[in-house]
């Protein structure tokens, strides 16, 4: 019994150690790419990218859900070549994460107009048939999508809007430059250098929601027993 103890000690250890040592890893990775625009920029020919158009996500239905497709470098430059674009545009984007293999994940808004960039929004129809999938509002969407991906949707959506609203110096009022990765902004002027700082919306799940709402509606019925129904009997 010891030795099976022991064993299943080790095995836990193991494991634990691997989970520490790739967080380690992927943090360690994700803090380089902040402050080096050169190796966020090599980052760019091996990551993937996640479309949006006014802050709404790309969507593309495949069997009974919908998924937010992954562009990688080389179809993000031909996609933005059949919109009279230039590969220019992709610095745009902004990391949100990788993946335990280090595969940068960027998010890059082709609906928005950046005071930093001369290229206009691309037509929303257009793009939506050349990648077949549609632009859906996140609040919408975010029920047809798995936690993961509706966490990394809304981490990109938060950031996108971030740097949309601060496009310009509260100090000086000339515009400010972002990084490559995105992970902070900065004044010409005055060297003043903003970070991003977004509240993202913590998703729950339906018993979390139903056990929530049935407990306010137990306090509305207890404090205004006249108005409110008779009290829910829960097992």
């Amino acid at each position: 019994m010891s030795l099976y103890c022991g064993i299943a000690c080790r095995r836990k250890s193991f494991w634990c150690y691997r989970l520490l040592s790739t967080y380690v890893t992927k943090t360690r990775y994700l803090f380089e790419l902040k402050e080096d625009d050169d190796a966020c920029r090599k980052a760019h020919q091996t990551g993937a990218f996640y479309l949006f158009h006014n802050l709404a996500p790309l969507l593309q239905p495949s069997e009974h859900q919908h998924l937010p497709p992954q562009l990688c470098l080389l179809e993000l430059e031909k996609l933005l070549g059949k919109f009279g674009q230039d590969t220019q545009r992709i610095e745009d984007s902004v990391l949100i994460g990788c993946s335990e293999q280090q595969e940068a994940w960027f998010a890059l808004d082709l609906g928005l107009n950046s005071s930093s960039s001369a290229h206009a929004s691309l037509p929303k129809p257009e793009m939506e048939t050349e990648l077949q999938g549609s632009f859906t509002e996140l609040r919408k969407a975010l029920y047809r999508l798995n936690v993961k991906e509706a966490s990394l949707l809304t981490t990109a959506q938060a950031l996108l809007r971030w740097h949309d609203a601060h496009q310009f110096c509260s100090r000086s009022g000339q515009p400010t430059k972002k990084n490559v990765a995105g992970s902070k902004r900065v004044c010409p002027s005055n060297k003043i250098i903003y970070y991003p700082q977004v509240k993202l919306w913590k998703r729950l799940s339906i018993e979390k929601l139903q056990k929530r709402w049935d407990w306010r509606w137990k306090d509305c019925s207890t404090l205004h027993p006249s108005t409110g129904p008779s009290p829910i009997a829960h097992s």
